[in-house]
């Protein structure tokens, strides 16, 4: 299995960091998780296979998570035509509204040259093939902007996902954005994990890393880098993660490729 962290800023790009992306390829196939701008790009340039590409996951749908999907689904067109089938899985409340944003950019799933399918996700299971099975767990990180949406009639519900994966008999979770508390956090860990993909800006270190320290994991990675922990910062987070965790653990930056 080989992690590429094509993306690894958080709201904001940085001078050496993109909007959240993460790919995951294991036998020849490629799953993404999250699509932050400018993924497309950045798939491409690492020399990655359009053709490979079997589903993409998003946590949520803010723009640093979801801002490359136009122009992804445009470049799907390089990939194996007919023989291909993607899957898009999105949080459900945003599924109509992201398939007419598609349709106005004349990249309507229908008439893309492969089968694209979008899979609104609630909840629970949310996408199996021969490879992998994943399932979503609420974070929270949406509940007080949800609640603004809908007292003024908007249609959105504050969804925002945590992915748990088991893939080559591994189990792998990513963690989406988290609020300050644990309270999601300690569902996703309530069972061991080979890998816990974290998140590092709407958390403190001081806080979560002693936390962590302490929970079944065998390994950590850490991306959407809040802007203290870039540069000269990051020695200092790695400092702090040496002293509290008892684990190995990488520090995520653009185009990092991870054999795990």
């Amino acid at each position: 299995m080989l992690i590429t962290t094509l993306g690894t800023s958080h709201g904001s790009h940085t001078m050496t960091r993109n909007n959240s992306a993460t790919l995951i390829e294991t036998d020849g196939v490629g799953y993404l998780v999250d699509c932050g701008e400018p993924v497309a790009a950045s798939y491409r340039r690492a020399g990655k296979d359009f053709g490979a590409l079997r589903a993409l996951f998003v946590t949520h749908l803010h723009a640093d998570h979801v801002g490359g999907l136009a122009q992804l689904t445009n470049m799907l067109k390089h990939g194996r035509g007919e023989e291909q089938t993607v899957t898009y899985c999105l949080p459900s409340e945003g599924i109509e509204r992201i398939r007419a944003y598609l349709e106005a950019l004349y990249i309507a799933p229908e008439l893309r040259p492969l089968t694209l399918e979008l899979c609104g996700v609630d909840e629970g299971p949310c996408y199996e093939d021969e490879r992998l099975t994943v399932a979503a767990l609420p974070t929270g990180h949406l509940e007080t902007a949800g609640r603004q949406y809908a007292e003024r009639g908007l249609p959105n519900r504050g969804q925002a996902f945590s992915y748990i994966m088991q893939l080559e008999g591994r189990r792998i979770a990513f963690s989406g954005d988290q609020p300050r508390d644990f309270r999601y956090l300690g569902r996703l860990l309530a069972d061991p994990l080979d890998l816990l993909v974290m998140e590092m800006t709407h958390i403190r270190p001081d806080e979560i890393l002693p936390w962590l320290g302490e929970q079944p994991v065998r390994k950590l990675l850490l991306t959407h880098i809040w802007d203290p922990w870039h540069g000269p910062g990051e020695d200092r987070l790695r400092e702090m993660c040496f002293e509290h965790l008892p684990f190995p653990f990488t520090i995520a930056r653009d185009g990092m490729e991870i054999e795990f």
